[in-house]
C-alpha cells in the first residue's frame, strides 16, 4: 500500500501518513515513517499558514504606489525608507515573483541604442 517508504521528502510522507490516518494509528504511520509525531503535527499546523501574507500587501502597495516603474532592488530601498520595513532584496524579488508583477522598463531605449552604437564603431573602424 505505501510503497517504497525510504523514497520522497519529509512532506510527502507527512500528506501520506495524512491519507492513511484514518485508517491507522498516527504513532505506527510515524514510527513506519521514521519522522517525529511532533514533526507530523507542525506539517499540518503550518500547511494553511500563509507567513508571507502581510509582506506581500507591503510590496504590492509600494508596487502600486509608485506606478510599477521600480524593481525589486528599488522596492527594498522605499520598503526602508517609507515605511521603516527592512527586508532582504532576494525575499522581495520572490514576493514579487508570486505575487506577478514585474517593473516597466523602457524597451524603447535600448532599441535605439543599439543602432547608434553599431553606427559609431563603424565610424571609429
Amino acid at each position: 500500500m505505501f510503497g517504497n517508504l525510504d523514497t520522497g521528502d519529509e512532506a510527502h510522507k507527512y500528506i501520506t501518513i495524512e491519507k492513511a490516518a484514518k485508517d491507522y494509528p498516527i504513532s505506527k504511520l510515524c514510527t513506519l515513517f521514521k519522522v517525529s509525531r511532533s514533526g507530523y503535527y507542525a506539517f499540518l499546523k503550518r500547511r494553511g499558514a500563509d507567513r508571507d501574507r502581510d509582506a506581500k500587501a507591503l510590496v504590492k502597495k509600494v508596487y502600486e504606489q509608485y506606478n510599477g516603474v521600480y524593481g525589486y532592488r528599488q522596492i527594498q530601498l522605499f520598503l526602508q525608507h517609507d515605511h521603516g520595513v527592512w527586508m532582504n532584496h532576494k525575499k522581495v524579488l520572490r514576493l514579487m515573483q508570486v505575487l506577478g508583477i514585474a517593473h516597466k522598463f523602457a524597451g524603447n531605449i535600448a532599441a535605439t541604442m543599439l543602432p547608434l552604437r553599431k553606427v559609431v564603431w563603424r565610424k571609429i573602424c
